[in-house]
């Protein structure tokens, strides 16, 4: 168990150091030094990743009723699939083949999220409001997203027997970055400065 805790220690620092770098070079950081990028980045995805696990040791059921929540999405598009499922709280029960999933509360890609939120707190020159848009619409995006990789990894694995979970979660990641760089390409586009009028407007403020 030790050994398994230390593994997952290691895991995030490296997501975290991956992700952030990865985001800054991605991202074309000219106008912001890396070491803020990543100052804010850190303190951000800590703080929220310290938050989730104090809660999960002090208030395990808000994980339990939320992997319920996701157990009951899941069973109900594999139904719509015609697969015949058993669901009972957080449990996902295939009668043919005879498989059974648990959607633990590392299924419910809290790390992918506090990832997310850090990338976007950690651009600088952006309102509190781009802030909380953007954190909105993505989380929504990601939360999306983890249903249909779950529900996928199970159709996948019932049909072909093969242990994809692990593929789509590393794949996950990227998919973070992806959310993120579609925001801030989204953001460029609504800056009142990139419209023809602007840049007149700030070309003569320079001559």
């Amino acid at each position: 168990m030790q050994n398994a805790t230390a593994v997952f220690i290691v895991f995030i620092v490296i997501l975290v150091l991956v992700m952030s770098i990865g985001g800054y070079i991605i991202g074309a950081r000219r106008r912001q030094p890396l070491s803020g990028f990543l100052v804010r980045y850190i303190a951000v995805f800590g703080t929220l990743f310290l938050i989730e696990y104090a809660l999960l040791e002090l208030l395990p059921s808000l994980h339990a009723t939320l992997s319920n929540i996701t157990a009951t999405a899941v069973g109900g598009i594999l139904g719509l699939a015609a697969i015949d499922t058993l669901v009972s709280g957080s449990m996902i029960v295939l009668q043919d083949p005879p498989l059974a999933f648990e959607v633990s509360a590392a299924c419910l890609g809290g790390v992918l999220f506090w990832v997310y939120i850090g990338l976007v707190f950690a651009e600088s020159g952006v309102t509190m409001r781009q802030r909380l848009v953007g954190i909105i619409a993505g989380i929504s995006v990601l939360v999306t997203f983890n249903i249909f990789r779950i529900t996928l990894s199970i159709y996948l694995e019932s049909q072909t027997g093969v242990y994809v979970h692990d593929y789509f979660y590393m794949f996950n990641m990227v998919f973070v970055i992806l959310v993120w760089v579609v925001w801030l390409k989204l953001l460029k586009l609504k800056r009142p400065g990139m419209s023809p009028a602007g840049q007149e407007g700030r070309f003569a403020s320079l001559a």
